[in-house]
């Protein structure tokens, strides 16, 4: 840059010594300026040379950083297949246990599938017990209601027992006292034909043949009459009394003449006589007795024998307390 202006200076000193001082001063003009030209290109020129040394800097550092970065490629480049290696190695583990989540999955969904049906089977097992109980709560309920029911029955059943054995313990005591007045009434005819019993609530009194009437009659005799109006005495003692007056025969056919025809009619005679003298009584009702015929047809004894034939011929009463309220009460 120096050579280049000192040739300049010569050449103008060359051209001042040829040349008009017009152009002499142009050239030096032109000169100046172009000093100046050149001191501002100086000036760019250093500034220039600054830049590219500060550019020179920054390149050796870039170069620097490159080296570094192709330094951390390097490693980076080996930390990526590294990395690489480990993401194939996790990739196919992943995919492993994708395949097994997957069908880890599936079973889980059928044996959920397989639990919500055994939970549905339960849950309807259950409302069915539900309905189940509570049908048999009603049920209870009602049996409840029945056993209180049953209760309050029985309770009046017990009621009613206890009035039924008052009343049948006063039937008893009736009858008890009742056969103890025949008894008595008929004292001395013991074994002569006479037999007094209680059974069932009720006294059966049996008198023989012989007691009342003649072989083949139905007329009581004298002395049945005596008896039978001790007897009507007794019985009279004693308030709605129920008097079934019965007649037996034993087998053999009856063969008599007259209105009587058969053992039918000689047991039926028989009783309707001992009724009548019965009711010449005036205290006994003519409701209370009932006359009836047997015939052969009940005998207590056998009637191949002479003592057995005697004592199935005979006059039965069959005397029992009036049961129409203890009937009443049964069938309250």
């Amino acid at each position: 840059m120096k050579r280049i202006i000192f040739y300049l200076f010569l050449i103008c000193l060359f051209l001042n010594s040829c040349i008009t001082p017009k152009v002499h001063n142009k050239l030096i003009s032109d000169s100046e300026e172009t000093k100046k030209k050149l001191q501002q290109k100086e000036k760019e020129l250093l500034a220039l040379n600054a830049d590219f040394e500060r550019k020179s800097s920054e390149l050796i550092n870039i170069k620097k950083k490159i080296d570094e970065l192709k330094n951390d490629s390097i490693q980076n480049g080996k930390s990526l297949m590294l990395l690489q290696s480990k993401y194939d190695e996790l990739s196919d583990t992943y995919d492993l246990l994708a395949s097994k989540n997957s069908r880890y999955i599936s079973e889980k969904a059928k044996e959920t599938k397989r639990l919500l049906e055994q939970l549905e089977e339960a849950q309807a097992e259950l409302f069915k017990k539900e309905d189940e109980l509570n049908e048999l709560s009603n049920s209870l309920l009602l049996k409840q209601n029945e056993l209180q029911k049953t209760k309050n029955d029985l309770e009046l059943r017990a009621v009613r027992v206890s009035e039924l054995e008052l009343i049948i313990n006063k039937k008893d005591s009736i009858v008890t006292n009742l056969k103890q007045s025949v008894s008595k009434a008929l004292t001395g005819l013991d074994g002569q034909g006479l037999t007094i019993i209680q059974r069932n609530g009720k006294v059966y009194i049996s008198l023989e043949e012989d007691l009342l009437f003649a072989s083949g009659k139905y007329e009581v005799n004298s002395g049945g009459i005596i008896a039978l109006n001790k007897l009507a005495v007794a019985l009279s003692t004693q308030n709605s009394l129920q008097i079934l007056v019965e007649g037996h025969t034993d087998s053999i056919p009856f063969s008599g003449k007259g209105i009587i025809k058969d053992n039918w009619d000689l047991s039926v005679m028989r009783a309707t006589s001992v009724v009548k003298v019965l009711l010449k009584n005036p205290k006994l009702e003519p409701l209370q007795l009932t006359a009836a015929g047997r015939a052969e047809f009940m005998p207590i004894a056998s009637n191949k024998t002479s003592s057995g034939r005697d004592a199935n011929r005979r006059i039965e009463m069959i005397i029992s307390p009036n049961l129409d309220d203890l009937f009443e009460l049964l069938n309250e």
